[in-house]
């Protein structure tokens, strides 16, 4: 239990680290980028920047500051739940990010059953035709980018047979096409992985010595070869998910999916600067702790990584 312990601490200060570091990428990506956001304001509020007009939102906003105070004043606001203001309406950030979360991780969730799905079908029965055909066609999608996967789905299933809606998410089975888009391709990653750390615990000696006595091959496989190739699939799994999320933002566009993806196109080409960042930080910090996460049930599911 003590060494447990060790682990989840020794995790979560390397995760608050890696969280620091991208923070500050976030913070100097954005405040560097190129504009001044008080002219931006202004213009959309419908008002020509002069140089008193913009000197004084820059001091309301806090521009004028040496860049170390504002990123600390930035830094502040976030651990606090404040991503800022919007430059087109002037909206919070915060609620713009909490209201469309929910579906990209709707999304993300619908994808990533379906990769599991399909993964585990092709690896447990690799020889049989739903395992080959599985196989075939995650590989086949793995090298196509996925927006022309949505459209072939889009033409194909949604407009040729009629069978899916093309877009939004209210319809019934909206989620069907886009999860099927972006688990699609998960699929190939996680089931070339499966696989191969399948074949190799079925070459163990204790697997292939429980064979000989008379063990079935589908319980040589659940009993014993899964939980030898247990940590790297919960590693696989988690670097997955963390790809799905942050993969949605292509899927999302394409299948108007109202998540943060589509909000965070939307601000790009309105050059909204700070849900853009929000975005990009939300993303960012999703991601480090989906790792984080799979790689602490590793350490509980293998007592080898427990190295103190």
């Amino acid at each position: 239990m003590d060494l447990v312990l060790n682990v989840v601490l020794r995790r979560a200060v390397e995760t608050l680290l890696v969280l620091l570091v991208l923070s500050v990428l976030v913070f100097l990506l954005t405040s560097l980028a190129p504009g001044d956001p008080a002219e931006e304001i202004l213009r959309r509020g419908g008002i020509q920047p002069t140089a008193g007009s913009v000197a004084a939102l820059r001091a309301e906003l806090g521009l004028d500051l040496p860049l170390p105070v504002r990123y600390v004043q930035w830094l502040s606001d976030v651990v606090r739940g404040d991503l800022g203001l919007s430059y087109v309406d002037r909206s919070p950030v915060t609620a713009e990010i909490v209201s469309r979360l929910p579906a990209t991780l709707r999304l993300a969730g619908a994808a990533a059953l379906v990769a599991a799905g399909l993964a585990l079908l092709a690896s447990l029965r690799p020889r049989g035709l739903g395992g080959r055909v599985v196989t075939a066609v995650t590989v086949v999608v793995a090298s196509v980018p996925p927006y022309i996967v949505g459209v072939l789905m889009i033409s194909v299933v949604a407009v040729g047979l009629r069978a899916l809606p093309t877009g939004g998410d209210t319809a019934a089975g909206a989620v069907v096409l886009p999860a099927l888009t972006l688990g699609l391709a998960g699929a190939a990653t996680l089931t070339r992985l499966l696989r191969a750390d399948l074949a190799q615990a079925l070459a163990l000696p204790f697997v292939r010595l429980a064979a000989a006595k008379g063990l079935s091959p589908r319980r040589a496989v659940t009993v014993h070869a899964l939980r030898v190739a247990a940590p790297n699939a919960i590693m696989a799994g988690g670097a997955a998910l963390a790809d799905l999320v942050a993969g949605a933002v292509v899927v999302e566009t394409l299948f108007s999916w109202p998540g943060v993806g589509q909000l965070a196109i939307s601000a790009i080409r309105q050059r909204d600067l700070p849900v853009v960042q929000a975005y990009v930080l939300v993303i960012g910090a999703a991601t480090v702790l989906l790792l984080a996460l799979a790689d602490l049930c590793v350490a509980v599911a293998d007592p080898r990584v427990r190295r103190p």
